[in-house]
């Protein structure tokens, strides 16, 4: 079957490849640079706790197969990691590119136009570059899933059928994607890769079996309870009106035309012009991203799994996004009467896209807010830099930057969470440090500041409070403090 596209305006992956991987170099370099420059990690909380456990799996083994931290981000990222936070930033960087290089590669398998357009969708969706910054699951569940879609694409449906196994072990909807590639596999009567889709789960149940004594950890073990009652619930829309927050507005149009014309093609079939490919198109592409986004709806509708509606988990599927975002491109340059036209019509979209990155408004991005160190983290290397010079025995802390800030091993015996102050079997020494803030300490680890003030156990030793942004001060802010157990 010839790769060459009928339409002679639109380029096809034959023409533009060493370009697009060109391209796709120079924003790596321009990520791998930035890696240097920031001092965010996009949050202070999962983010540095899944670097955490990378960092010290080496010292404490069970990290690499433990279901919060995610077996296969934890090995991914050991090595890594020992570098500091920036190494694992760097390997961040990759895994975004090779998603990226992916989903060039479907794009061209779909023979779309402008293929190399995906690397500029991608890069250009504020909240997956900003993700890069971070120790978070969501590149290399985008990673696998998107290497696994472009395989299928290609005709190695085993091979994506293997690579795919391993998605739930990257994040916990990796089981739902698993499902629907299944179906695929079911649908276009590909029996050879049925037997694929459980490697990941052999591999791993074979590790549980000799750590946990029990092949099926990844159910019995699951960190995710059915009701967590601290995170709360929210509306049906939640995840669709936060999506311009990920990829931005102009992406988010194109995004709709994109979904309308699948949805024509799927009720036309006779305007498919490539029907041998429509299925895995359809169940792959826009299958994936329905289910995982339907999905989280659900989980933050009815406050089930852990959901906290953090919209960041729109990262994962944001390379699919970008197959969709260029099909709405070319519903909209084929309104052009010439290929000039089109040509014309798709750079002006394209720089509105690339545009709206810079254009400083609420979704775009901002230096000092995404890049900038945040008031939890000032901070806390403030109060960390209270104790400089005393003997501590013991520290007490639930804020996951603490362990950065004190330089501590949060697995180690030197450290206990705030919460353990509430078992009377733990016990701690005399000059014990407890380090509370109102979120981590104060709401997660539901120890309020008034409660160590007025026990005589504890005394006060520091506190501090910081405007949450402290470019536009409100009332909002982030306080920390300082307690010593005395008796």
């Amino acid at each position: 079957m010839s790769t060459t596209s009928p339409h002679p305006e639109f380029p096809g992956s034959a023409s533009y490849k060493p370009w697009a991987y060109i391209l796709l170099a120079l924003l790596v370099c321009i990520s791998i640079a930035t890696v240097f420059l920031t001092r965010n990690s996009y949050d202070s909380s999962d983010s540095i706790m899944h670097y955490l456990f990378a960092h010290y799996a080496f010292q404490h083994p069970i990290n690499f197969l433990e279901s919060w931290s995610k077996p296969l981000v934890v090995q991914l990222a050991a090595l890594p990691a020992r570098a500091g936070l920036r190494g694992l930033m760097v390997l961040q960087c990759v895994l975004v590119a090779v998603a990226t290089a992916a989903a060039y590669n479907a794009a061209s398998s779909l023979r779309m136009p402008w293929p190399w357009l995906t690397i500029v969708f991608c890069y250009a969706s504020p909240d997956y570059f900003r993700i890069q910054f971070s120790g978070l699951t969501e590149p290399t569940f985008s990673a696998v899933l998107m290497v696994a879609v472009a395989l299928a694409l290609r005709g190695r449906v085993a091979w994506g059928a293997a690579i795919i196994s391993f998605l739930p072990f990257a994040r916990s909807e990796g089981f739902l994607l698993l499902a629907v590639y299944g179906f695929y596999v079911l649908v276009t009567h590909n029996w050879r890769a049925l037997p694929w889709l459980t490697l990941g789960f052999i591999v791993y149940g074979i590790a549980g079996v000799f750590v946990y004594d029990d092949f099926w950890w990844v159910f019995t073990r699951n960190a995710y309870p059915v009701r967590n009652e601290l995170y709360g619930n929210g509306g049906w829309l939640h995840f669709i009106r936060s999506l311009p927050d990920t990829i931005g507005w102009v992406q988010y149009g194109l995004f709709w035309l994109g979904g309308g014309r699948m949805l024509w093609e799927w009720l036309q079939p006779t305007a498919r012009l490539y029907s041998e490919k429509f299925t895995a198109d359809l169940l792959l592409v826009y299958g994936c991203v329905v289910v995982f986004i339907g999905a989280h709806t659900v989980f933050w509708v009815f406050g089930i799994f852990g959901s906290f509606g953090l919209t960041r988990v729109l990262c994962s599927v944001v390379p699919l996004l970008s197959l969709i975002v260029l099909r709405g491109l070319g519903l909209v340059t084929s309104l052009g009467r010439t290929g000039t036209a089109r040509k014309q019509i798709m750079a002006t979209l394209v720089l509105g896209i690339v545009g709206f990155v810079f254009s400083g408004a609420r979704a775009a991005l901002r230096w000092e807010r995404d890049f900038g160190q945040p008031s939890d983290q000032i901070l806390a290397n403030t109060a960390a830099r209270w104790i400089l010079g005393k003997q501590v025995p013991h520290v007490v802390y639930s804020h996951p930057y603490f362990s950065l800030a004190l330089g501590t091993n949060p697995f180690g015996n030197y450290t206990n969470k705030i919460e353990d102050l509430r078992d009377p079997d733990r016990w701690m020494p005399t000059g014990t440090l407890i380090f509370w803030d109102e979120w981590y300490g104060g709401m997660e680890g539901q120890t309020s500041f008034e409660s160590l003030h007025t026990n005589p156990t504890y005394q006060l030793r520091w506190q501090g409070a910081l405007p949450r942004n402290r470019h536009k001060p409100t009332p909002d802010s982030v306080r920390m403090a300082i307690f010593e157990k005395i008796r």
